[in-house]
Order: C-alpha cells, then sequence, then structure tokens
C-alpha cells in the first residue's frame, strides 16, 4: 500500500491527536480537527489571539478533506476562519467579508462545514461557540426583516444617499442591541459578552456599560476584550460634565492650526459632525442661529468634521451650511489625534459646550434625543437671556 508523505504526517497526526487532546486543557493548548463537506478546497486560515495575547494568523494545507490547527490557549478567544484554493490570494477587505467568526477555547475542538457555505459551519467542544450560536439564533429574525434595507444600502455608491438609507437602520438595530444586553446580563461571564461589548460600550449609556462591565468576573476583566471596554469606559468617564476638557491641535480649511487652548478664558462649542450625516446637516441651521444669537455674548464654536476620507464633501458643505464664520476642523480619525477618542465622541452630531476656565459643562448628542433642545435650554441659561 502506497502512502504519500503528506498522507502518512495526517495519519500520524491523527493518531496523535485523541492522546494530545486529553492533555489541552491541563496544558492550556486547543486542538481544531476540522472536517470539509460539499466542495474542496486546499488549505484554511484562521486568525485569532494565542495565550500571550498575539494576534496569531495560521495557514493550514488540507488533506483528504481534514485539517487539524493546534496552539496555545489559556481562556476563550474570538476567531475568523475561511478557505481558500491554491494560487488564491485573499486581500484584507476579502478576508473580512469571507471568512467565518468562531469561538476557539483550550481542548479538543470539531469543526465540520461545506467551504463554499459557510454558514453551515459547526464547531462542538467550545462552550463559548454554543453560547454565541444561541445568541445569533435569537436575532436572526431582526437581520432578516432589515436585510431588504441593507441590501438596498450596500448597493449605493452615493455617500450621502447611503448615510441617508442608514438612518432607516435604528429601530432595527436597537431592537439587536435589546436582545444583546438581555444576553449580557444572563451570561455576565461570557466571552461572547466580553468580545461583543468592545464594540456595544461606544452604543450605550455609561451607567448600561458600567453595569455589564461590573458584572465579568476576575477572570473575565484580565481578558484583552474586557480590558478594552474598561479603557472605553473610563474614557466616557473623564468626557462628563465636571472634567476638565482635553486639549488638541488640528489644521483648519485653511491649513492653520486650531488648538482648544487658544480659547483660554472663553466658552467654546466643539461641535462633532460630518457632511455625509443627514441629522447633522438639518441641524446646521439651528447651530448657525445660535452662533449668531450669542456670538457677542462670548459664545466660540469649533467644528470637527469626522470627514477624513471625504474633505471635498466636508468643505463643500461647510459653504452650503454657512458654517465659515467658526474655525472647522478635520477629527483625524484613526490616527494619534483622534479628537473624537479624546471625548469618547461614538455618535454624530454631539456638541460639547466647554466654560472659561476648560472645564466641561455640557455634553449634547451621543444618540440621545432632543439635544437642540437641552442645548438651547443650557445656552439660555449660561447667557441670562
Amino acid at each position: 500500500m502506497k502512502i504519500t508523505t503528506a498522507g502518512f504526517l495526517l495519519s500520524l497526526l491523527f493518531t496523535l491527536q485523541h492522546a494530545f487532546g486529553q492533555s489541552s486543557l491541563s496544558n492550556n493548548i486547543f486542538t481544531l480537527n476540522g472536517k470539509l463537506r460539499g466542495v474542496q478546497t486546499d488549505s484554511v486560515l484562521i486568525y485569532y489571539k494565542n495565550t500571550q495575547g498575539k494576534n496569531t494568523f495560521q495557514s493550514r494545507p488540507i488533506f483528504n478533506n481534514r485539517f487539524i490547527i493546534t496552539d496555545s490557549l489559556n481562556r476563550p478567544s474570538y476567531a475568523l476562519i475561511l478557505f481558500k484554493n491554491l494560487g488564491e490570494t485573499i486581500s484584507d477587505s476579502a478576508f473580512e467579508v469571507r471568512a467565518k467568526e468562531i469561538y476557539l477555547e483550550p481542548g479538543l475542538l470539531s469543526l465540520v462545514v461545506d467551504a463554499s457555505r459557510l454558514d453551515s459551519l459547526k464547531l462542538s467542544g467550545s462552550q463559548t461557540e454554543d453560547e454565541w450560536a444561541e445568541l445569533y439564533k435569537s436575532t436572526t429574525w431582526v437581520r432578516e426583516e432589515m436585510r431588504p434595507l441593507t441590501d438596498k444600502f450596500s448597493k449605493e455608491k452615493d455617500p450621502e444617499k447611503a448615510a441617508e438609507i442608514s438612518t432607516q437602520f435604528e429601530p432595527y438595530e436597537d431592537r439587536i442591541k435589546s436582545i444583546n444586553y438581555r444576553f449580557f446580563l444572563e451570561h455576565p461571564n461570557s466571552y461572547v459578552t466580553a468580545h461583543l461589548m468592545v464594540d456595544m460600550v461606544k452604543e450605550e449609556s455609561l451607567d448600561s456599560s458600567r453595569r455589564i462591565y461590573d458584572n465579568f468576573n476576575a477572570e473575565l476583566k484580565e481578558s484583552d476584550d474586557a480590558k478594552k471596554v474598561a479603557e472605553e469606559i473610563g474614557k466616557m468617564e473623564m468626557a462628563l460634565p465636571g472634567n476638565m476638557a482635553a486639549d488638541f491641535t488640528a489644521a483648519d480649511t485653511s491649513g492653520k492650526a486650531v488648538s482648544l487652548s487658544d480659547y483660554k478664558d472663553k466658552y467654546v462649542l466643539l461641535d462633532f459632525w460630518a457632511s455625509w450625516c443627514p441629522p447633522c446637516r438639518k441641524s446646521d441651521v439651528h447651530l448657525v442661529e445660535l452662533y449668531n444669537r450669542y456670538k457677542s455674548k462670548g459664545l466660540n464654536i469649533i467644528g470637527i468634521a469626522w470627514d477624513d476620507d471625504t474633505q471635498i464633501g466636508w468643505k463643500k458643505a461647510i459653504i452650503k451650511d454657512g458654517l465659515g464664520s467658526w474655525p472647522n476642523v478635520l477629527n483625524g480619525t484613526n490616527t494619534d489625534n483622534d479628537i473624537g477618542e479624546k471625548y469618547a465622541v461614538h455618535f454624530v452630531p454631539t456638541r460639547i459646550l466647554i466654560d472659561p476656565s476648560g472645564k466641561i459643562v455640557g455634553r449634547f448628542g451621543d444618540n440621545v434625543p432632543n439635544a437642540d433642545v437641552l442645548l438651547d435650554r443650557a445656552l439660555i441659561n449660561l447667557f441670562k437671556e
């Protein structure tokens, strides 16, 4: 009987698999035993964080529709997995689109999948994966109702029209967030909860986020995801009224440096907005009215736009909406000078009022209703109208 070298190695790996798997839990190791059905592919790619918290990318060949992946892992870890053919190049963007999310755990794991239909993937041996499947199933009906809208959004090439469509997502997203939040309360120590909260902490109120984080046990709080949640909660707390405003410097439309420190001993309203944001543009009319009413009484405005990738549209919107009476700068999104990160701004429009001492005295927006009304009341009280 003739055995190829590759086939022999695979046979040897599966022979040793049982004994190796028995010690996986105690040795903080995971072993993923994969079996493919349907379409054949030549390799599997998987991305995750290992025991050292290091981003790890593995590529393994597939022989006879089987593969094995193993590595050190001392706690559950979110992972992305996909399958590719020989010579096929997968870009970063394509990887994100084609990959399937799973949750690895220390121990012996089994995966069965049709590589042409990643939604057929079944991973057993991971309690965290079971929890994720439970949550995903509970939101399926919302996503199905939302599908015609998301399909329309994905096909729209005009950024402003796409943004207008995205404003219709809110009722569906609110339902999903409500289901997720209930899951977080019912599974306070799940790594699914910690992983999803990394993004949801930016969408929830500070009190809601703090409630979820405080429910984490000591082990979960040591995970990378929980630490990110704690860091974001800290930023949110530091950007509340009563705290000193963070200084920043950015270039305006003419290239001139604008710093918050230039406005020492003055009232300043930071206006976080974007040219592609319909609610921002609608609110611009009222903002101009407020400026004209209070500028003689000491109100200054600095526009901070989330338009780093749409600068032509940004400059056109400033002219069209009459925002040129005050300095306008870009947010610096995803840079070391990300102004929105300094103020934990996750939604636009959001406006932050700073007094002459440099202290934050008001915050209006953050996806909270009636922000314009609340800002009006604050300015009336401030300037004693």
